[in-house]
């Protein structure tokens, strides 16, 4: 049962970092009005300087909550589990 909670959890994991990263995107988006400096738009990666480093301190401060977050769940329903 343990090695599923495990594997649900990392399931969790990742879709909470994608959605995560589209978020990011997307407000980046509206409230720049450019597409995010990313691997995927190598384009944007040309910009300022100071640009490209705030999107990836907020992509990766973003990044670091929800890996806390979801951490953090996982462990208290591992310890729901073990408990029943």
């Amino acid at each position: 049962m343990n090695i599923l909670v495990k594997l649900f959890g990392t399931a969790v994991s990742l879709a909470a970092g994608w959605v995560g990263t589209k978020l990011v995107s997307t407000i980046w988006k509206k409230a720049t009005g450019d597409l995010p400096p990313t691997l995927a738009n190598p384009e944007q990666q040309q910009e300022k300087l100071g640009k490209v480093l705030t999107f990836a301190v907020v992509s990766g401060a973003s990044a670091a909550v929800i890996q806390a977050v979801t951490k953090r769940w996982t462990r208290g329903l591992e310890d729901k589990v073990r408990a029943h």
